[in-house]
């Protein structure tokens, strides 16, 4: 729902959320020629403690067709406010969807596999639809946020509700990847500013507000940014972390979110790492 037609309390997305979103797109804006990207599928295309359905946004605003399974129908004024084309299609079963195969440039999703109730069977779907590319950008479980956020909800006795914490872990996925036939040629990190990320403090605080986030009017201060083509200088000085010509393991000490970019042909290209 657009926030101001919101009729109770609208929740705004986090600074690091800010950053998280501008890292993000200027991965995808790369990746887009780079790869010759034109048509991506993000299933499914929800969202982790903020507004829902937006993580495609920059593959739309690079002149990608975008296509989401199962959005938020509250967050679909923010691709109409961009005046950004999207198509939503709703899929009982995301390891069944009955789409199109090898339909898609790029198939992804973000904390996806570690959220779905059987993730190999989720990762065939992907490749299955996929002409080229499967993507998966999951939470870095060796930031010290991370451990953190693990210690707080034990001293709360709160249960883990973020997914299995094996799809958190790079190595893990990258193994996982290739034993589905799927070749990783990019394993990287992204959204690597200099703090920590989300130790669990805003987590618990709606855990134990019993915040139901699916009834959450959300809006984010990204819409506009991308509006009018124009971010903070805070966030552009905080990119220059992204760059640091440090190896991946001692990225992986800072980094809160971790990627493996897969491509379903034999002829890939060797996995690079950073």
């Amino acid at each position: 729902m657009n926030p101001a037609a919101a009729t109770g309390p609208v929740e705004i997305e986090g600074k690091g959320l800010d950053y998280e979103r501008y890292a993000l797109r200027k991965l995808f804006r790369k990746w887009v020629p780079a790869h010759g990207i034109r048509r991506v599928l993000e299933i499914p295309a929800k969202g982790e403690k903020a507004m829902p359905s937006l993580y495609s946004l920059a593959f739309a605003e690079a002149g990608c067709e975008v296509t989401l399974v199962n959005p938020e129908p509250k967050s679909a004024w923010a691709w109409r406010e961009l005046g950004l084309e999207v198509r939503s299609v709703e899929c009982a079963d995301l390891e069944r969807t009955g789409l199109e195969s090898a339909g898609y440039d790029l198939v992804w999703n973000f904390l996806g596999l570690a959220q779905c109730r059987d993730p190999a069977a989720l990762l065939r779907e992907m490749s299955r639809l996929s002409r080229k590319f499967v993507l998966y950008i999951g939470v870095n479980r060796f930031n010290p946020g991370f451990f953190s956020h693990r210690t707080v909800h034990r001293l709360f006795r709160v249960p883990w509700t973020h997914g299995d914490i094996g799809f958190m872990h790079p190595f893990r996925v990258r193994r996982f990847f290739e034993r589905h036939g799927l070749r990783p040629i990019e394993n990287g990190v992204v959204d690597t500013p200099p703090y920590p990320d989300s130790p669990g403090i805003r987590d618990m605080k709606l855990h134990r507000k019993q915040v139901d986030l699916l009834k959450i009017d959300w809006d984010s201060r990204t819409i506009g940014w991308m509006k009018i083509n124009q971010y903070p200088p805070k966030l552009k000085l905080l990119y220059c972390f992204e760059w640091l010509p440090l190896p991946y393991p001692l990225k992986l000490l800072y980094a809160h979110l971790f990627y493996t970019l897969a491509a379903k042909s034999e002829s890939a290209p060797a996995a690079a790492a950073g």
